[in-house]
């Protein structure tokens, strides 16, 4: 009995530490790939184009806050 808890504890804790992994490794993978998009796409909006890129790399923050996790392995 006590192995079948402490295995599912280490699948649990195994499957965390994966996903916090990848998480770390992929957000900014996803920033640099999404970084020279977003610096031509500033150039045509009508903002400033510091506030431009500032909101865009903000949204590419929130959608890797609220998706991110749901990438994993």
């Amino acid at each position: 009995m006590w192995q079948t808890i402490a295995e599912a504890v280490l699948e649990i804790l195994a499957e965390w530490l994966i996903a916090l992994f990848w998480w770390i490794i992929l957000f900014p993978v996803v920033w640099l790939v999404s970084l020279p998009f977003i610096l031509v796409i500033a150039l045509f909006r009508r903002e400033r184009y510091d506030i431009a890129v500032t909101n865009m790399l903000s949204s590419v923050d929130y959608f890797w806050r609220e998706w991110g996790l749901c990438f994993t392995p």
